[in-house]
């Protein structure tokens, strides 16, 4: 096929008009839409048989970065490559290139010979990934990159699976890995996951942090790129992703930290609970002492069955169940002894045995006095 009977079939298979122009030392056709949040730019160039194609959405569209772009070699091969990018004030990195892909769903044939350039950062890039997947994965649930927007800042990606059970969690236990933003696992996944439950996390360069929270810290092992050194990796849980950013960012981590000291959090306690009508935690999770105040009287208060377990830092224990009458019963557990101390609380008296749980590490339980004894014969 020659490069006029591509550029003839381009005229069909898009409902815009593509306007002749040159970029760099390139001659395009270039298709701009009006859109409401900012015209969507596309470029083709056809060359030799082939077509490249570069998007940008949002009003977003750079000549220089265009020009770039054009000038790098896209040669169609079913897999993502990753090619470095330099174009001032733009904090994107790499050029992605892709195809053969769809850029024409009515006209196969011109797909086939199609090849996306796209923008991207080095931290959001497997190098290698099968394009389709690659797409899937940046511009799907995964990460919903907006891939075409080039004034976009980086969104760094992470592979992650969950080693161990987590009933109930916002991510399963799988043998392989699933695209995650790196954020938002080491700020709200694996430091506010269960105690125990480890999480492999791993960069788009290979670097495998497999951590747990421990109380209110992050512990476990960052391995480096095939293999090597393992380090120890102990922080607070609410520093972990400060200090492992770099790794998923893409940076130098030569002296990343790994073991970082840290004042204990206070006012928190480690929570399970089941209700009949507002959902269950089978894990203990850290939770705020006034996150577990609200879930005592907006939950568990509400209906019979419901209960929750809160938990010191030194296991120290208070169970409160919701029984016939919405009556609150609050009880310390002995295990040592087979038993179980307490009795029918009000909302006040249940709240300021989490509080003294929370503060001073202990159950205060025996101080309400007038305690009922429970075998657990």
């Amino acid at each position: 096929m020659t490069d006029d009977e591509i550029i003839e079939r381009l005229r069909t298979a898009r409902p815009f008009p593509a306007v002749p122009a040159r970029i760099g030392g390139h001659d395009v056709r270039v298709e701009t839409v009006p859109m409401p949040d900012g015209a969507t730019t596309t470029v083709f160039r056809v060359r030799d048989g082939r077509v490249t194609v570069l998007r940008a959405e949002l009003g977003s569209f750079r000549e220089d970065v265009a020009a770039a772009l054009l000038d790098l070699p896209a040669e169609p091969s079913g897999v993502v490559r990753a090619v470095a990018l330099h174009v001032a004030g733009l904090a994107l990195d790499r050029a992605v290139v892709r195809g053969p892909g769809v850029e024409f769903p009515a006209d196969p044939v011109l797909s086939a010979r199609t090849v996306s350039v796209d923008v991207a950062h080095r931290s959001e890039v497997l190098d290698g990934e099968d394009a389709a997947a690659f797409l899937l994965t940046t511009t799907g649930k995964s990460l919903g990159l907006p891939l075409h927007d080039w004034n976009r800042e980086p969104l760094a990606r992470a592979d992650a699976r969950l080693l161990d059970d987590w009933p109930g969690g916002p991510i399963r236990r799988s043998r392989r890995r699933f695209p995650w933003p790196a954020e938002r696992l080491l700020t709200q996944i694996a430091p506010e996951g269960p105690s125990g439950v480890r999480v492999e996390i791993r960069d788009v360069r290979g670097y495998e942090l497999v951590v747990q929270r421990r109380w209110d810290r992050i512990v476990g092992t960052l391995t480096p790129p095939g293999g090597g050194t393992v380090q120890e990796v102990d922080v607070p849980r609410r520093l972990a992703w400060r200090a492992f950013a770099p790794i998923f960012r893409g940076e130098d981590v030569t002296g990343l930290e790994t073991v970082i000291e840290g004042a204990a959090e206070t006012d928190v306690l480690e929570m399970r609970y089941q209700t009949e009508d507002r959902g269950w935690a089978e894990l203990p999770a850290l939770h705020t002492l006034e996150d577990c105040e609200a879930r005592l009287s907006r939950h568990i208060a509400r209906t019979p069955g419901n209960w929750a377990v809160f938990t010191s830092r030194s296991d120290a224990v208070v169970q409160v169940s919701c029984e016939d009458g919405g009556r609150l019963w609050l009880e310390t557990p002995d295990a040592a002894a087979g038993r179980s101390r307490g009795r029918f609380v009000t909302g006040d008296e249940a709240a300021r045995m989490l509080r003294i749980l929370a503060s001073e590490d202990r159950s205060a339980v025996e101080e309400l006095g007038d305690l009922e004894t429970v075998s657990w014969d």
